[in-house]
C-alpha cells in the first residue's frame, strides 16, 4: 500500500470550505458578492440564530438556467474567468468558483433561481450531494437558503460564537457592501426583526461622492456624515481614481476605517499603515478619525488572488501608496480646519537680513539703539558691571547686572517663586523644586537642587486620570451619576448591537445605556469619575472593541477589561494635549497631583513622564568638565 493517498472528493470539499467559510458572516459575504456580480439592485438577507440556524440571501439579479444552477455547485465552476490572462485582470468580486461548492459541502442548501420571470429552477443539496432538482416559479433573480451550517462538521460548529456575536459579524459584512454600492438597496432581518436597511441613493456609475455621503448618513447617522471632508483626487494616473472621506477630530470616537479597492472591502494593512502615519504626521497625535477610502484601479494593476477570502490584495504599482498618502495629507489638513497660507515673495523688495531686536529699553535719543545696534561689554574688573558700546565711539551708560541696558528682550514668562513641589510620590517628602515655566506648550520645566527636570504635560495628566478612573472603577460599587438630559449616541447597526450586548455589564461599571428607535442609544448615567463627553468617547470605543464584546457574558471580566485596558486609553484621550499653553497655577496644580500618584514617573503605556538633566550633564555639555 502506498503511503501517499488521494483524498476523497467530499473530504477535499470540506477542507476547502474551511478556507472560505469560517462563520455565517462568511456565507453572507460570498452570497452578496455573487448577487452583486449578477447585477442585483436589491439584496435582502434573512438570518435566524445569528445565521447559525438559517441564512437566506435573495436578489433581483440575472438569475441562472437549469444547467448553470446544477453546475454552479461544482468546485471551481465559474463564469467569470476562462484563462490565466483573465485571472490577471479580474474585475468581479468573485471569480474562483469555490463559494457555493464550499458552502454546500458543510450545510443544507436550497437554490431557487430564474433567468426570466416564472421560468425558475430549484436545487437542493445536503453535505455536497444533490438531493433534488426541479422546476419552480420565481421572479427574475436568485434566492439561496443555507440551513444548519457545519451540521456535518461538529468540531467547526463548536467554534462559532453566540448568536448575537455572529449576527453582529454578518451585519458588519452587509454594512461594508452597502458602503461599497450606494446604488443597491440592502435589507437585513433577524428572526423577522429589521436590523439594517439602506436605500439606493443614485446610479451605480458613481459609488463615491454625494451618494456615498448619503449612504454613510443612512448607516452611521447624519451627525457623522456632516463631519466628513472629501478626499481630493490628487495626482492620479490614467484609469485610476481615488475618492472618499476623512472625518474631523470629532470623529475619532470608535474605529470606523473602511478601505475599498474596486468596490471590494479589504483589510489592507499597507493602506491603513499609510493612514495612521499620515494622521500622526499631520495631527501630531494618536487619535484617528473616520476613514472611507475608495480606490478604483485598472483590474490588471491589482492582484486579488492572494488571500483565500479575498480580504487582501497586492498593488502592482509601487507608487500608488505615495499618491494615497498625498491625498490623505491634504484631506486631513482640511478636515482639521487648516488651509495653506497664501504666502508670496514680495517683488522688487530688497532682501532684509535677520536682526535681533529686543522688547524694551531706549537709546540715547529716540528710545532705540542707533542703526547697527550696539555691543554688550564688561566695564572694568567688576563682573557685575557692564556697558554698551555704540558703533562710532559712543558709549551708553552702564549699570549692574540686575538692570537692562538699552533695548533688550524681556522674558515671556518670568519664573514665579512657588512652594516646593513634592517629587517623591505618596510619601509626601517635599524637595526644593521651583517651577520655571513651559517649553513650546509641551514640557513643564522644573529647577531642582541637582539639575533641570523636564515633565511631559500630556503623559503626566494621563497618569493622573488613569489612576483616578482605575480607583473609582475598582471600587465595590462604582459611583455613578444620573443624567437629567441624556445625550443620544448615533451608531451603526453593528455598533448599537455591541453596546446592547454590553448593557448589563456596563451597568455594573456605572453606565446607563437605553436603546431607542433605530440604532440610537440614550446615555442615562455615567461613572462619577468621567464627564459626559469622556463617557461618550469610551462607549464609542467599546462599540467597536471586539474583545469587550466577547466579555459581555461576564460582567466582572468586562470590569477588568475596562479597568486594565480602557482606563489607559481614556486617560490618553482626555489628558491635556501637546502644544497647549498652561497658566502658572495650572502647571503647579498638575505637578502637585502628579507627584501624589502611585507611579509619577511612567505613563500607563510605559513612556517616561519625567526626564532629568543633572548639573553635571549641563556642565559637561558646556565644556566645563
Amino acid at each position: 500500500m502506498p503511503t501517499i493517498q488521494l483524498l476523497a472528493d467530499h473530504l477535499i470539499s470540506q477542507i476547502a470550505a474551511g478556507e472560505v467559510v469560517e462563520r455565517p458572516g462568511s456565507v453572507v459575504k460570498e452570497l452578496i458578492e455573487n448577487a452583486l456580480d449578477a447585477g442585483a439592485r436589491e439584496i435582502a438577507v434573512e438570518l435566524e440564530a445569528g445565521g447559525k440556524r438559517r441564512i437566506v440571501v435573495s436578489d433581483d439579479g440575472s438569475g441562472m438556467g437549469r444547467d448553470d444552477a446544477l453546475l454552479a455547485f461544482d468546485r471551481h465552476a465559474t463564469s467569470k474567468i476562462g484563462s490565466f490572462e483573465d485571472l490577471e485582470r479580474v474585475g468581479t468580486l468573485g471569480f474562483r468558483g469555490e463559494a457555493l461548492a464550499s458552502i454546500a459541502a458543510v450545510a443544507r442548501v436550497e437554490l431557487l433561481t430564474a433567468a426570466s420571470p416564472g421560468d425558475g429552477h430549484r436545487v437542493r443539496i445536503e453535505g455536497g450531494r444533490i438531493r433534488t432538482a426541479e422546476p419552480a416559479s420565481r421572479p427574475r433573480g436568485t434566492t439561496v437558503e443555507v440551513a444548519s451550517l457545519f451540521f456535518n462538521v461538529p468540531a467547526r460548529r463548536k467554534f462559532l460564537k453566540r448568536p448575537q456575536t455572529e449576527l453582529r459579524r454578518a451585519v458588519e459584512v452587509v454594512q461594508g457592501y452597502a458602503l461599497a454600492r450606494p446604488d443597491v438597496r440592502f435589507t437585513l432581518t433577524h428572526e423577522d426583526r429589521l436590523v439594517l436597511e439602506a436605500f439606493a441613493t443614485g446610479s451605480r456609475d458613481e459609488p463615491a461622492g454625494g451618494d456615498l455621503r448619503e449612504r454613510i448618513a443612512q448607516l452611521f447617522g447624519r451627525e457623522l456624515a456632516r463631519k466628513l471632508t472629501e478626499i481630493p483626487q490628487g495626482s492620479a494616473r490614467s484609469g485610476e481614481s481615488l475618492s472618499g472621506f476623512v472625518g474631523s477630530p470629532a470623529t475619532t470616537r470608535g474605529r470606523r476605517y473602511f478601505v475599498f479597492v474596486n468596490r471590494r472591502l479589504l483589510r489592507d494593512r499597507a493602506v491603513l499603515a499609510i493612514f495612521y502615519r499620515t494622521v500622526r504626521r499631520t495631527w501630531r497625535g494618536e487619535d484617528f478619525p473616520a476613514l472611507f477610502l475608495f480606490l478604483d484601479l485598472p483590474p490588471e494593476d491589482v492582484d486579488v488572488n492572494v488571500h483565500p477570502q479575498k480580504a487582501e490584495v497586492r498593488f502592482r504599482d509601487p507608487g500608488l501608496l505615495g499618491r494615497v498618502e498625498e491625498a490623505l495629507y491634504g484631506a486631513l489638513e482640511k478636515a482639521r480646519g487648516e488651509e495653506p497660507a497664501p504666502l508670496r515673495s514680495p517683488e522688487g523688495a530688497p532682501a532684509a537680513p535677520f536682526a535681533w531686536q529686543g522688547l524694551g529699553g531706549r537709546d540715547t535719543a529716540a528710545g532705540r539703539f542707533p542703526e547697527g545696534g550696539g555691543r554688550f561689554e564688561r566695564r572694568g574688573s567688576d563682573e557685575g558691571e557692564w556697558r554698551v558700546r555704540i558703533p562710532g565711539g559712543g558709549e551708553e551708560a552702564g549699570g549692574t547686572a540686575g538692570e537692562p541696558p538699552g533695548r533688550l528682550a524681556t522674558a515671556a514668562f518670568a519664573p514665579l517663586e512657588r512652594a516646593p513641589v513634592p517629587l517623591s510620590g505618596r510619601s509626601g517628602e517635599a524637595r526644593p523644586f521651583r517651577l520655571l515655566g513651559q517649553y513650546k506648550g509641551t514640557l513643564i520645566l522644573l529647577e531642582g537642587p541637582d539639575g533641570l527636570y523636564l515633565v511631559d504635560q500630556h503623559v503626566a495628566h494621563e497618569r493622573i486620570l488613569y489612576e483616578q478612573f482605575r480607583r473609582d472603577l475598582a471600587a465595590e460599587e462604582t459611583p455613578s451619576q444620573r443624567l437629567l438630559d441624556p445625550p443620544l449616541l448615533e451608531l451603526a447597526a453593528a455598533e448599537a448591537m455591541r453596546l446592547a450586548e454590553l448593557a448589563e455589564a456596563l451597568d455594573a461599571c456605572g453606565f446607563g445605556v437605553q436603546p431607542l428607535s433605530g440604532n440610537d442609544l440614550a446615555l442615562t448615567a455615567v461613572p462619577a469619575a468621567l464627564t459626559v463627553e469622556e463617557a461618550e468617547k469610551l462607549l464609542q470605543t467599546l462599540a467597536s472593541d471586539e474583545e469587550a464584546a466577547e466579555a459581555a457574558s461576564d460582567p466582572e471580566a468586562l470590569r477588568r477589561h475596562v479597568l486594565d485596558d480602557l482606563a489607559a486609553s481614556l486617560g490618553c484621550r482626555s489628558a491635556v494635549k501637546m502644544h497647549h499653553p498652561l497658566r502658572p497655577q495650572e502647571m503647579e496644580a498638575l505637578m502637585v497631583e502628579l507627584f501624589r500618584a502611585e507611579n509619577p514617573y511612567q505613563c500607563p503605556h510605559g513612556r517616561p513622564i519625567v526626564l532629568q538633566m543633572t548639573d553635571a550633564d549641563l556642565e559637561r555639555r558646556f565644556g566645563r568638565r
